[in-house]
């Protein structure tokens, strides 16, 4: 018999899907921002906009990236709890002592390497005791953990790169970082869509206390 405890998701899924689409809308706020600052730059090339509006520019774009750390950590933490709780609530209706264990299904999120799969095989686990099927692993997953690890290492990418010491190819340099933000839109709406299924699952009460 599980010791683990069924917690209802309603609550907290709403809460991860109000969190992701916090941070996918500070996605394309952090493109807009780069817009703005490319748009700037080409005017200060052609000498329409003077070294203030391009510092402002600067201050814009720093100012913004702190705003979007809050929202990440916020957000990962929101959306933590609520793969915590699901991992758990498949514990408690199928207890299995080799699936990855609750806290683990958040935890290997921050083990390097080993989030690449970890956190994937945890998801799988978990939608599997969640919502049975015979017909295995959802694409809806797969297609989730592709774009998380590939925007990751795009972003990894973009991070790495050194910062141009003229402006036009810094205009180049910007025109990554609003490429990444909205491309972040995907891996979003489809974890939104995870979050509302495992939310929304129903259960017979005799195998949650079984």
């Amino acid at each position: 018999m599980s010791t683990y405890i069924f917690t209802d998701l309603t609550k907290p899924g709403r809460r991860a899907i109000w969190a992701t689409g916090a941070f996918a809308v500070t996605q394309c706020i952090y493109s807009a921002v780069h817009m703005y600052q490319n748009t700037v730059i080409r005017q200060f090339i052609d000498g329409s906009a003077d070294l203030t509006a391009l510092e402002q520019s600067d201050s814009v774009v720093a100012l913004t990236a702190i705003c979007f750390l809050i929202v990440l950590v916020v957000a990962f933490a929101i959306n933590g709890r609520f793969l915590y709780l699901a991992s758990r609530n498949a514990a408690a209706i199928h207890f299995d002592p080799e699936a990855i264990r609750p806290g683990w299904a958040v935890g290997w999120y921050f083990v390097p390497f080993a989030n690449l799969w970890m956190p994937f095989t945890a998801m799988k686990q978990t939608w599997a005791r969640l919502i049975p099927s015979d017909t295995g692993t959802p694409n809806l997953l797969s297609l989730w953990w592709v774009c998380w690890v590939g925007m990751n290492f795009y972003d990894g990418f973009m991070t790495n790169q050194s910062e141009p010491n003229n402006l036009p190819d810094y205009i180049t340099y910007n025109q990554g970082f609003i490429v990444s933000g909205f491309l972040w839109l995907i891996p979003c709406y489809l974890f939104a869509k995870i979050i509302r299924r495992l939310a929304t699952a129903e259960h017979n009460p005799a195998e949650v206390f079984a």
